[in-house]
C-alpha cells in the first residue's frame, strides 16, 4: 500500500476517535446519573490498562527508568485532567465541556514560552483572543450566572491536559527508546489505581448498569479509551503531527453537535457564537503554523521554477 493510501487511512481513523470522543460527553454525562464518576473514571481505566498489558507485557523489564518516571508524572496529570473533566460533566451540559475541553490546544503554547522560552507564534495568540472572546459569549446571559462549578472544573482539566500535552513532548524529544503502548498504559494503570481506589473509600458502590448504561460505559472503555489510544499511535506512524492535533480538534465541534441533538442543549445566538469563536481560536491556533508552512513550500517553488 502507498504511503499516501497510509496517510488517509490515518487520518481517517483519527477523525473517527475525534467522533468517538465527542459521542462520550453525552455517554459520560447520561452514565453519571447511574454510578459516581470515580467508580467510572477508575474501573474504566483499570480495565483500559488491563486489556493493553498483553501487548506490552514483553517491554515491561527492558523499559528504562526515565520513562518510567515520566509514566507515573505524565499519568498523575491525566489522573487530574480526566477527574476534572468528568466531575465538570457532571455539573455542566456535555456541549460546554467539550468545548472547553477542547481549549487545551490553547493554553499548550503559552506552557511551552514558559518552560522552554519557545516564543508564541501569531497564531496561538490569535486563537487564545478568539478564545477568550468565545468564553465570555458562552457564559454570559446579562450577568455571570452562565459561569458555574463545572465550567470552572472542565477548563482547568483543559489546562491539566496541555501541561500533559508538554511534558509528553518533552519526552519523546529525548531521544530514549521507548514502546509507546507501553508508557500510554503505565498512565492508565496510574489513573485507573488512583481514582479506583478514591472511589471504595468515598462513594456507594454502583448498582447494576442499565442497558443504556452499559452501553456507555462499555463504548467509554473499548472505543473511547482502549482503542482510541491504540489507533492514535499507530495513526501517527503515517500521518504528520499537524494533520493529527487538527483532526483531533474536531472533538469539541462533535461534542456540541452530538449534545445538541441527542441531549437537547440549548443553542441560543449567544451561545452559537461563542463556541464558534473557541471552536475558530482552536483551529486557528492548530492551522497556522500549517498554512505558513504551505505558503512557504509554495513560494519556494515559484522561486524555483523562476530560476529554472
Amino acid at each position: 500500500m502507498s504511503h499516501k493510501k497510509h496517510m488517509l487511512l490515518a487520518n481517517l481513523a483519527l477523525l473517527g476517535i475525534a467522533i468517538a470522543w465527542g459521542y462520550t460527553f453525552v455517554l459520560t454525562k447520561d452514565l453519571l446519573e447511574e454510578m459516581g464518576p470515580l467508580y467510572f473514571i477508575g474501573t474504566r481505566f483499570l480495565l483500559a490498562a488491563l486489556l493493553l498489558l498483553p501487548f506490552c507485557w514483553k517491554h515491561l523489564r527492558r523499559t528504562d527508568r526515565e520513562v518510567w518516571k515520566a509514566g507515573l508524572t505524565c499519568g498523575l496529570l491525566l489522573w487530574a485532567s480526566f477527574t476534572l473533566q468528568v466531575v465538570g460533566i457532571n455539573l455542566t451540559t456535555p456541549g460546554k465541556a467539550g468545548v472547553l475541553t477542547g481549549t487545551m490546544v490553547i493554553f499548550a503554547p503559552l506552557l511551552y514560552f514558559v518552560w522552554a522560552r519557545i516564543p508564541v507564534q501569531t497564531g496561538p495568540l490569535l486563537g487564545s483572543l478568539c478564545a477568550f472572546s468565545g468564553l465570555i459569549l458562552l457564559s454570559w446571559d446579562g450577568n455571570w450566572s452562565g459561569v458555574n462549578l463545572g465550567d470552572g472544573l472542565t477548563l482547568l482539566c483543559a489546562f491539566c491536559f496541555a501541561i500533559h500535552m508538554v511534558m509528553v513532548d518533552r519526552l519523546y524529544h529525548k531521544n530514549i527508546t521507548f514502546d509507546a503502548l507501553l508508557f500510554v498504559m503505565i498512565q492508565l494503570f496510574v489513573v485507573g489505581i488512583i481514582d479506583t481506589a478514591l472511589a471504595v473509600a468515598t462513594e456507594p458502590v454502583p448498582s447494576m448498569l442499565s442497558p443504556y448504561g452499559w452501553f456507555a460505559y462499555l463504548f467509554d472503555l473499548l472505543i473511547g479509551t482502549a482503542l482510541a489510544y491504540v489507533v492514535q499511535i499507530k495513526a501517527q506512524k503515517y500521518s504528520p503531527p499537524t494533520h493529527v492535533s487538527l483532526i483531533l480538534a474536531f472533538e469539541p465541534v462533535f461534542a456540541f453537535v452530538f449534545s445538541w441533538l441527542l441531549w437537547g442543549e440549548a443553542a441560543t445566538s449567544a451561545v452559537v457564537v461563542g463556541i464558534v469563536l473557541i471552536l475558530a481560536g482552536i483551529f486557528v491556533t492548530e492551522g497556522w503554523e500549517m498554512v505558513r508552512a504551505r505558503i512557504k513550500d509554495a513560494a519556494l517553488y515559484d522561486e524555483e521554477r523562476a530560476s529554472g
